[in-house]
């Protein structure tokens, strides 16, 4: 899936979509999943191309998910070792229980307390969360500010990619 926010290509790679398929909350019975996003940035062009996946050390519930600070960490830092440290931390995802899903206060909270914390090697930053029918992408600043958000379908996004 490939979209342009200024002059910027963004890139979110298609295994990202297979991995959210899995973790959708189509059943009464699933809980909240999520992650970190990893990626490469280029001059003009921003590849999202992982995401980490639940642990066991992570807190979910059916309206709730908080990642494992630790999981995530090792994460990140393999995902930097393999790519000779060109890989890095660009966000985080994670599902809701609602069709068109929209971020909550306490999402956006903790989202901007992670990007105003912590020593990042990007100026932007991706909030994505999951719906069962579709998806909410935000891009960040550093400041924590947002300075692009769009839902997307679901159906849409596999026709399109």
């Amino acid at each position: 899936m490939n979209f342009k926010f200024e002059n910027i290509v963004i890139i979110i790679n298609e295994n990202l979509l297979d991995i959210f398929n899995k973790y959708i909350q189509d059943d009464d019975k699933k809980k909240e999943a999520g992650g970190i996003l990893t990626g490469l940035i280029y001059n003009d062009k921003i590849e999202i191309c992982n995401c980490s996946i639940p642990s066991s050390y992570d807190k979910r519930s059916r309206y709730n998910f908080v990642r494992s600070k630790i999981t995530a960490q090792e994460f990140l830092t393999t995902r930097f070792s393999i790519s000779d440290g060109r890989e890095i931390y660009l966000g985080e995802w994670h599902t809701h229980p609602e069709q068109i899903p929209t971020p909550s206060y306490c999402d956006v909270l903790n989202f901007r307390k992670t990007i105003n914390t912590n020593k990042f090697y990007s100026d932007l930053f991706f909030m994505i969360i999951v719906g069962t029918k579709g998806l909410y992408i935000a891009i960040y600043n550093k400041k924590g500010k947002i300075c692009y958000e769009s839902l997307l379908e679901l159906s849409k996004l596999r026709a399109t990619s």
